[in-house]
This record gives structure tokens, C-alpha cells and sequence, in this order.
């Protein structure tokens, strides 16, 4: 069994209530809280579709057995606190991978194994562009409705997982 958990989000929402309000054309204060937990929402939506940090965070990772080398999931990884065999002993590893998120412990191991590590997250305007379709369409469709007359709002904007698709990865 694989288990990931976040001790702590160090970065920062990489799009603002501004640009949300300019993206969306509001000019009013009214729904500045609302916005931000929308941001928060668009991120955390992204972040499990591509299975990488947008916003850099703290995280654990535990396998119950390993044959020694294995990736880190939601990188790319910024740095490795620690690596541990059967929450005891501290291993000796070698970091891999393009993105550093492939590890390779000295010797093979088929003991259960906890890494903490930092994820370095992605800011670039293709992520924001998605981030900010997703929060206008939260904004525009804040309640869940059902009607023979309306539109039913149940999956994200295509446009946005298009953008997404070239950062999505696969942990098997």
C-alpha cells in the first residue's frame, strides 16, 4: 500500500483574486472570499488531474515495500529531507530522474519505506490559463442545479484539461 500525505503547503496561490476579477470581468469587492477559496479549489483540481505540485508543498510518502527504486509522485522534487527503512533506520540513496523524482536506494529493500521531500511546483502561464477557466467556471455556476431548462454543469471545461494534458503523469 502507497500513501502520500502533505505536512505543510510552502508556496503561494500562483494566480491572484486580481486576475480572476480582470479574467472575469468583476469590479466589485463583494466576492473577494469567495474567489480565493475558488483559487484554492482550480489548484487542488489541477494538481490531482496532472499528479504534480502547482503550488510547492511538504509531503511524506510511505511504500510498504520497495525493490529499491521508486518515484516520488506530485514532483518535480525540490529536495529530500529524509529517507527512512521501517521508520528507524536512515538509508544511504542516489536521486534520479530528470525532475529528481526517481530514487534508488543503496541495496534492494522490501521493507516499508518513508521519504519526506519538498516538491518544487509549476508556475507557468499555461497553468495559470487553466487555473483561471476553472475559477470562472466555479464562479459562474456556484450552485448545483438540475433543470430540464438549464445547462447541467457536471465535468470541467474541455479547454482546461487540454491545456493540463502535456504536465499529466502516470504512477504506476
Amino acid at each position: 500500500m502507497r500513501q502520500i500525505k502533505i505536512n505543510s503547503t510552502i508556496g503561494s496561490e500562483i494566480i491572484t483574486v486580481q486576475n480572476v476579477k480582470d479574467y472575469v470581468r468583476i469590479d466589485t469587492a463583494f466576492d473577494d472570499n469567495i474567489i480565493t477559496y475558488m483559487i484554492s479549489m482550480a489548484r487542488i483540481w489541477c494538481e490531482n488531474y496532472i499528479s504534480r505540485d502547482i503550488v510547492s508543498k511538504n509531503r511524506t510518502y510511505y511504500l510498504d515495500s520497495t525493490n529499491g527504486t521508486f518515484d516520488l509522485p506530485f514532483g518535480p522534487v525540490s529536495s529530500i529531507q529524509e529517507v527512512r527503512i521501517d521508520n528507524t533506520v536512515t538509508v544511504d540513496y542516489e536521486i534520479l530522474g530528470l525532475d529528481n523524482e526517481t530514487i534508488e536506494l543503496d541495496g534492494g529493500y522490501d521493507e516499508r519505506v518513508l521519504i519526506t521531500y519538498v516538491t518544487l511546483g509549476i508556475n507557468d502561464n499555461l497553468v495559470k490559463q487553466a487555473m483561471l477557466q476553472l475559477v470562472s467556471t466555479y464562479y459562474d455556476n456556484r450552485a448545483d442545479f438540475n433543470s430540464s431548462d438549464s445547462q447541467d454543469i457536471t465535468e470541467i471545461p474541455t479547454s482546461a484539461k487540454t491545456i493540463l494534458t502535456s504536465y499529466k503523469t502516470m504512477f504506476l
